[in-house]
């Protein structure tokens, strides 16, 4: 007898019995005086499920089929006509299936993709810490990691949106049908039991490895650019979360560290900004949390990548107040020629291309950079110049308009009394009168620059004073 023929037999035989002991189990609740309305699904729902059922179990492959005790479960419950917990038993096999797929595809990528809460997060760390992740939370985990496609995570989402309304749990099992649990039952199969990761998922997971296990050569790398560059945005986040905690955790080896060196400013280009501001929070609540190695590790892991402007506006204050400090006591020092272009380095690593900078360090920043680039009448330091310049080059409307309001400044008004200071000061107020847009600016910026008398009195004039809205 051939196969086609015995499952035909055996979808009339199972029908004939459904219909039996459904007949015997009515009686039975009956008999004992209980409630049979809204209780079992129709029969007619129930054929439905046995008459297709076969082409979708078909769809799973001999291992997944062996072990899919919920399904075994699902089709019991379709029989007896509890189809509320029919929907329950392919969720949970769904949910298993997706945990196994996690704890063999990468843990700590998957814990660094979908939990952004540090405190969290450090305590997630083994396959039986899973059962922590919420549902919801593990379809958009796999999602983020590739695990799941972008058709695979709508579906499930709903589904799993079905779960809690339609399910067990809320008994209005009458308004599902056969043919939607057939269709559910389908896409799981389809879009997790018997799918594997493939593509750049794979890619992640080998580079991943590699990582953890071996040691990587500059030559190594320009076929892992490659495809990171290929990278769909949301692999790119997984992807740049997971190597920052790698590399902030201080257990990590050394050689996993040096290896993440040499890939970490290709991911951090590659990855969206909201990520990017996302990772420089966390140094903040490293800070915060008084974890002071990784806080430390946190620190040099933006600096390998040019992020440090990318630090929380509160942190980033902290930060370039502490550097602008630095640079100024190095300028009013000795030798400051020799130690200004390091400090100078320094503080422009945490200025961000935006060239925003928190107002509550502007008016010192912007004296600071002013008093470095036009010198001490003795001369400038030439190695930090390009330093000052790129800052310079960066400053927006409230830097301008701090930077006119130093006419008025008496650290920087005795120091305009050199020639040297006088004629780059106005060099640089020339460069910034045709940025700025504020008419009242380029007043000032007009006064200072074309100025004929001496540039240290010119703030305590009634002109410049009224422009610079100041006291009399």
């Amino acid at each position: 007898m051939s196969k086609e023929v015995m499952i035909v037999k055996q979808k009339n035989e199972i029908q004939s019995g459904v219909d039996q002991f459904t007949s015997e189990l009515t009686n039975y609740i009956q008999s004992l005086d209980l409630p049979l309305d809204r209780v079992l699904v129709e029969v007619s729902e129930r054929k439905k499920v046995f008459l297709n059922l076969p082409d979708v179990v078909n769809l799973l492959s001999d291992d997944s089929r062996h072990n899919a005790f919920h399904i075994a479960k699902f089709i019991a419950a379709c029989g007896v006509g509890l189809f509320d917990a029919a929907l329950n038993f392919l969720w949970d096999e769904t949910i298993a299936n997706l945990r196994e797929k996690v704890s063999r595809f990468d843990l700590e990528y998957f814990y660094s993709s979908v939990v952004t809460d540090e405190n969290r997060r450090n305590k997630l760390k083994t396959p039986q810490d899973l059962e922590k992740i919420e549902d919801w939370e593990l379809i958009r985990g796999c999602h983020l990691i590739g695990v799941l496609s972008d058709i695979g995570f709508n579906h499930l989402d709903y589904i799993r949106n079905m779960r809690n309304w339609a399910s067990a749990a809320h008994p209005n099992q009458y308004e599902l049908t056969g043919l939607q649990l057939l269709s559910w039952l389908e896409i799981c199969i389809k879009e997790v039991i018997s799918k594997e990761p493939v593509g750049s998922v794979i890619e992640i997971k080998r580079l991943l490895n590699n990582i953890r296990t071996n040691s990587l050569t500059s030559s190594d790398i320009k076929p892992i650019i490659s495809n990171i560059e290929l990278l769909p945005e949301d692999l790119s986040t997984s992807l740049l979360r997971t190597i920052f905690g790698m590399y902030t955790d201080p257990k990590m080896t050394a050689n996993a560290k040096n290896n993440i060196k040499l890939i970490a400013e290709f991911v951090w280009s590659n990855a969206p900004e909201d990520t990017k501001n996302e990772i420089g929070f966390k140094y903040s609540t490293f800070a915060a949390n008084a974890e002071v190695d990784r806080k430390n590790l946190a620190n040099e892991f933006l600096t390998l990548v040019n992020g440090l402007s990318y630090l929380s506006a509160d942190t980033l204050a902290i930060e370039i107040n502490e550097k602008v400090n630095n640079l100024f006591s190095a300028h009013i020092g000795l030798n400051n020629f020799y130690y200004e272009p390091s400090h100078a380095k320094s503080l422009a690593e945490y200025i961000p291309n935006t060239g925003k900078i928190p107002k509550s360090v502007r008016s010192f920043y912007v004296k600071t950079i002013i008093m470095c680039r036009i010198g001490n009448g003795r001369g400038v330091s030439w190695a930090a110049c390009e330093y000052y310049d790129l800052l310079i080059g960066k400053f927006q409307e409230p830097e301008i308009k701090e930077v006119a309001l130093l006419i008025i400044d008496s650290d920087i008004s005795s120091r305009l009394q050199f020639s040297s200071c006088s004629k780059k000061f106005k060099e640089i107020c020339q460069q910034l009168h045709e940025r700025t847009v504020s008419k009242k600016i380029k007043s000032a910026l007009n006064l200072i620059i074309n100025s004929e008398t001496e540039l240290p009195n010119l703030g305590k004039t009634s002109e410049m004073k009224r422009i610079l809205n100041v006291s009399q």
